[in-house]
């Protein structure tokens, strides 16, 4: 059977959610493309059809239901990924369709400036389970989806009204002033603002949301108290970071070959099933990190400074995308590999592959430079991901990181290539496979161990060694041969020290490299941000 069908996007979210230095921006941004097409896309259907003639229940209750059959005007196909997929009778007019994105998009302008969306209207062919034929299927109405974002270019804000103050997060023009802060803000900023704020003593609507979305997936017994004793930070220095340590990581964490997981998808109950299950997976995920977190919080109090607020104590990590086949979470650096890998080793439990990027960086760095340079260690660790694939024909899970400070290239392969690379060869070894032991010489296992060997083992270097060590790793063959010279005549002088004794990096003890690659340069800068054993405990 043939249907009227509209299907919607939304662009630029990591511009969206992720411009601007302030944590509660990015929060309520989040929130808002979560839920733009439920709370403003539904009830403008509704508005137009009638508030009985949508039905948005089948879609998420029914596991196999009949596509062949609509006792409404119209039917959710599927919300999920930044896409609404919407269903409408065959004899639905052209004109009520193109009304309907009419308002939706006039309505955005005014409650979710800024925000880009892009819709296709079209035919769909269905049968009773959902199978899609030509030319009728989704495929052609991504395709146009794609020719309007390439053509049609939307106003997302209000134009100028001539006055000339600039917004201190975006530089739009500060046209909204907001009565808690005291100051002027543009319009966009200030729906962001709201979106993560108490009213009325009410919880603040994106807080709310995160809350029920975590407790959706858990058992009812463990609902009711889960996260009774602790809140979310609302501000990059309620992390925990230390006043001497006062670094953050962005962490971007995404599942391997979605889109081709996708497109195996022939029928619409596949597509809208292997969302919402890829959906609680992710959220489980999260929400096992969280039930590890709060078990071992006061561990934490060695190594971070805890807050609280109303008897509340502050989690040291902030979900910002969440619900996805990709999640982003903020959190204080030195918990930043321990918490990804947790979710990493989650989510292939779950039966999702996935890889991650981790950018570590100073609190007050640019938050979306942070994120994109996290979005790019993510796409450097599926190189080597997609390399083992094609070698080996085998899934796994990839993890690359970067500290970033002060000035510094625009791109990762920039950076590498200015500060990584030594006269021998390149300085960083990674990316690092997660589901791999540490016989493997790039496993983050190994990575693991060499910090602990070097920093923690009855072998310990001293810092003065761990610098020299690093200098000395850019410099050519004859520096590092001296330096180890010197470094086994300590040894033969009763200095209890030596190089981290991983099993894997045999091969680099004797020169430091092996094949123009070396594992040292990674260990000494993870140093500072991976808890030491003691700390741990």
């Amino acid at each position: 059977m043939e249907f009227r069908a509209i299907l919607f996007d939304t662009r630029s979210i990591q511009k969206y959610i992720f411009s601007g230095n302030r944590l509660k921006t990015n929060i309520g941004a989040s929130y808002l493309v979560d839920r733009v097409f439920d709370d403003a896309l539904l009830p403008v259907i509704r508005e137009v059809l009638g508030k009985d003639e949508l039905d948005d229940v089948t879609w998420q209750k029914t596991a196999e239901p009949d596509w062949s059959v609509m006792t409404t005007k119209a039917r959710v196909g599927y919300i999920g990924g930044g896409n609404a997929l919407i269903l409408f009778q065959p004899d639905m007019e052209e004109e009520t369709l193109r009304e309907i994105v009419s308002r939706f998009t006039k309505h955005l302008l005014a409650a979710y400036p800024g925000l880009h969306t892009g819709a296709a209207i079209g035919t769909l062919s269905l049968d009773a389970s959902g199978n899609m034929s030509e030319p009728h299927n989704l495929t052609a109405l991504v395709h146009q989806l794609k020719d309007n974002q390439n053509t049609i270019f939307p106003v997302v804000n209000v134009p100028y009204t001539g006055l000339t103050l600039s917004c201190e997060v975006n530089g739009e023009a500060a046209t909204t002033y907001d009565r808690d802060e005291k100051r002027f803000f543009s319009a966009e900023v200030e729906s962001k603002l709201l979106a993560d704020r108490k009213s009325n003593d009410e919880e603040a609507p994106a807080e709310r949301e995160l809350l029920r979305k975590l407790k959706s997936v858990l058992p009812e017994e463990k609902a009711a108290d889960f996260l009774k004793e602790f809140t979310f930070p609302m501000e990059i220095g309620e992390l925990g970071q230390r006043e001497t340590e006062d670094y953050i990581a962005i962490v971007h964490i995404d599942g391997n070959n979605m889109g081709a997981k996708f497109a195996g998808c022939n029928t619409l109950t596949k597509r809208k099933n292997m969302s919402l299950a890829i959906r609680r997976k992710t959220i489980q995920a999260f929400t096992e990190l969280l039930e590890k977190v709060t078990a071992e919080y006061d561990t934490y109090s060695s190594y971070l400074t805890l807050h609280k607020k109303d008897g509340k104590g502050f989690l040291p990590v902030r979900p910002l995308v969440l619900g996805g086949d990709d999640m982003t979470f903020v959190c204080t650096a030195k918990v930043a590999i321990a918490y990804a890998k947790f979710i990493m080793e989650s989510l292939q439990k779950k039966e999702i592959a996935s890889c991650g990027g981790i950018a570590i960086l100073p609190s007050s760095y640019p938050f979306f430079r942070g994120y994109e340079m996290a979005e790019q260690l993510c796409d450097a660790a599926k190189k080597s991901m997609r390399a083992l694939k094609a070698k080996k024909d085998t899934e796994s899970c990839w993890l690359d990181f970067a500290l970033l400070h002060g000035e510094q290239a625009p791109t990762l392969e920039q950076i590498r290539e200015q500060e990584y690379h030594g006269v021998l060869g390149n300085m960083h070894f990674g990316p690092y496979r997660v589901d791999a032991d540490a016989s493997q010489a790039d496993s983050l296992a190994a990575l693991l161990q060499g910090i602990a060997e070097m920093r923690d083992g009855r072998h310990k270097m001293p810092r003065n060694k761990i610098k020299e060590l690093r200098r000395v790793l850019a410099r050519g063959a004859h520096e590092q041969r001296e330096f180890l010279v010197q470094f086994k005549y300590l040894q033969q002088s009763g200095e209890a020290m030596r190089l981290p004794q991983v099993a894997a990096w045999k091969p680099y003890e004797e020169n430091l490299w092996e094949h123009g690659r070396t594992p040292y340069v990674d260990v000494i800068e993870l140093l500072d941000y991976v808890p030491a054993a003691k700390e741990d405990e």
